[in-house]
C-alpha cells in the first residue's frame, strides 16, 4: 500500500503540480492582459505589435506601402517615412521612439485588416488569434505524442518566451509555432511534401526559416525530396502573393532596409535592447569593439555556419544507421534544429524562442515520441528553466548584470550534451576497419 502511495505521489509531483501551476498562471495572465488593455490602452501604446504590425497594416491598408521601409538614400531609421507615420498614427509615442518594420511587405498586407479598429482593439484581437494560434499547436502536437492538449497547452505558459511573445504581440506564435507544429503533425501522418508546404510559412520570418532548413537539407542529405519539394512550392507562392498584392519597389525598399538595419545595428548607431538578443554569433558581436566586430564578423558567421553543417551531417547519420522508427528520427532531428536555431542564428530575439514548444513536447515527453527518456528529459528541463530564468533575470535585474551570452553558453552546452545523446541512441556504425561510417546510402 505505502509503494502504491509512493507511486502516486511521484507521478503527481512530476506531471500534475506543473500542470496546475500553469493553469493557474495562463490563466490569471490572461485576464490580466485583457483587463489591462481595456482599462489602461497607454500600457500597449509602444509595445512591439502597434508600433510595428499595426502601423504596417494602416500604411498598407491606406495605400501608403511605400511608407513602409526608408528611402534608397536614407541614412537613418529616425525620421524615416514609417517612424513619421507611426508618431502621426499614435500620438502617445514617445519622441525618443524609433518605429521600424523590417518584415517582408506581405506581413504588412495580412495586417491590413486589423488596421480598421483602434490600436488597443487591435492588439486585442492579435492577442486572441495568437492565443487560439497556441491552442492549435498544442492540439496538434498532443496528436504526435498522445499527451493532453490540456497539458500541452498550460505547461507552455511557463514558458516564458510564449508569455512576452503574448504581451508584446509578436507574431512567433502564429508566423512561427503554428506552422512549425502542423509540419511535424504531417511528417507523423508521413506527408513530407505538406510538411514542407506548411513550414514555408516560416519564411515570413526569414531567421525562424533555419528550422525546416535544416530538416530539409538533412533529408536531401538521406536522398528524400519530398520536404523540399513541398518548401520549395510553398515559398514560390509566397513570392507569387508578393509580386501579386505588394508593389516591385516595396519589396527593393524592404531589402535594402535590411542592409541598413544590420550596418547601424553594428556601427553602434541603431541601439538594440541588448538583453533581448538571444543569438550567439550576434551576442559575441555585441560584446566587441565596434572595429574589431566589423572585421571578425564573417569570421563568427562561418564557425556558426559550419557548427549548423555539422549538426546536419551527424543527423544525416542518424536517419540511417538508428534502430528508431522514421517518426522518432524527425523528432530528433527537429528538437537539433531548434537546439541550434539561437546557436547558430544571425539573429534572434528572446521571444523567438517561443519556437522550442515543440522541443519541449518531444524532449519530455516521457517516451511517448519511441525515443528513451533518460537524458534527453534532462537537456529538456534545463533548457526550459534556463530560457524561462533568463527573463525573470532581465525583468528583475539592472540591465547592465544581465548577460545573454550566458544563457547561449548553456545551450551550446545543452547541443553538445544532445550530440552525446543522440551517439548513445543511434551510434554512427562502424567499418571493418574500426572507424566511423560517414559513407551515405540511399
Amino acid at each position: 500500500m505505502l509503494k502504491l502511495w509512493s507511486g502516486k505521489l511521484s507521478r503527481i509531483d512530476t506531471h500534475r503540480i506543473p500542470v496546475f501551476l500553469g493553469t493557474v498562471w495562463g490563466l490569471a495572465f490572461t485576464l490580466l492582459m485583457v483587463d489591462t488593455n481595456l482599462s489602461d490602452p497607454k500600457n500597449f501604446a509602444e509595445s512591439d505589435y502597434i508600433t510595428t504590425f499595426y502601423v504596417a497594416g494602416h500604411l498598407m491598408a491606406s495605400g501608403q506601402a511605400e511608407s513602409l521601409y526608408p528611402r534608397p538614400n536614407d541614412s537613418s531609421f529616425t525620421h524615416s517615412r514609417f517612424d513619421e507615420a507611426a508618431h502621426r498614427l499614435i500620438p502617445a509615442l514617445s519622441e525618443q521612439s524609433t518605429a521600424i518594420f523590417a518584415y517582408t511587405p506581405l506581413v504588412a498586407w495580412i495586417f491590413a485588416p486589423l488596421s480598421k479598429v483602434s490600436p488597443n482593439l487591435s492588439i486585442l484581437f492579435w492577442q486572441i488569434i495568437s492565443m487560439l494560434g497556441l491552442l492549435l499547436s498544442a492540439a496538434l502536437l498532443a496528436r504526435t505524442s498522445n499527451a493532453r492538449a490540456s497539458d500541452i497547452l498550460f505547461l507552455s505558459s511557463l514558458f516564458f518566451p510564449v508569455i512576452t511573445s503574448l504581451w508584446s504581440g509578436q507574431v512567433c506564435l502564429v508566423f512561427g509555432l503554428l506552422p512549425l507544429s502542423a509540419g511535424y503533425f504531417s511528417f507523423k501522418k508521413n506527408r513530407p511534401f505538406l510538411a514542407g508546404l506548411v513550414w514555408s510559412f516560416l519564411s515570413l520570418k526569414p531567421q525562424f526559416a533555419f528550422v525546416p532548413a535544416f530538416v530539409i537539407f538533412v533529408l536531401i542529405l538521406a536522398r528524400r525530396f519530398g520536404c523540399f519539394l513541398g518548401f520549395f512550392v510553398g515559398v514560390i507562392a509566397l513570392i507569387g502573393s508578393t509580386v501579386m498584392f505588394v508593389p516591385m519597389t516595396v519589396t527593393i525598399s524592404w531589402l535594402y532596409s535590411l542592409q541598413l538595419r544590420e550596418t547601424l545595428s553594428y556601427a553602434g548607431v541603431f541601439k538594440i535592447r541588448e538583453y533581448l538578443v538571444t543569438s550567439l554569433p550576434a551576442d559575441i558581436l555585441l560584446l566587441l569593439p565596434i572595429e574589431l566586430g566589423t572585421s571578425l564578423k564573417w569570421s563568427i558567421y562561418i564557425a556558426a555556419a559550419t557548427l549548423w553543417l555539422a549538426g546536419a551531417w551527424r543527423c544525416s547519420k542518424l536517419i540511417r544507421s538508428c534502430v528508431l522508427d522514421e517518426f522518432a528520427k524527425i523528432s530528433l532531428i527537429l528538437v537539433v534544429a531548434l537546439t541550434l536555431l539561437p546557436i547558430t542564428s544571425p539573429y534572434l530575439l528572446y521571444y523567438d524562442l517561443c519556437l522550442f514548444v515543440p522541443a519541449g513536447a518531444i524532449l519530455l515527453g516521457n517516451g511517448r515520441h519511441g525515443l528513451p527518456s533518460a537524458g534527453l528529459q534532462f537537456i529538456g528541463l534545463i533548457g526550459w528553466l534556463s530560457i524561462s530564468s533568463y527573463m525573470i533575470a532581465f525583468m528583475s535585474l539592472p540591465k547592465h548584470f544581465v548577460q545573454p551570452l550566458l544563457l547561449m553558453m548553456i545551450l551550446l552546452a545543452l547541443f553538445y550534451k544532445l550530440s552525446k545523446t543522440l551517439d548513445l541512441i543511434c551510434p554512427v556504425p562502424k567499418t571493418s576497419t574500426g572507424k566511423a561510417d560517414f559513407s551515405i546510402s540511399p
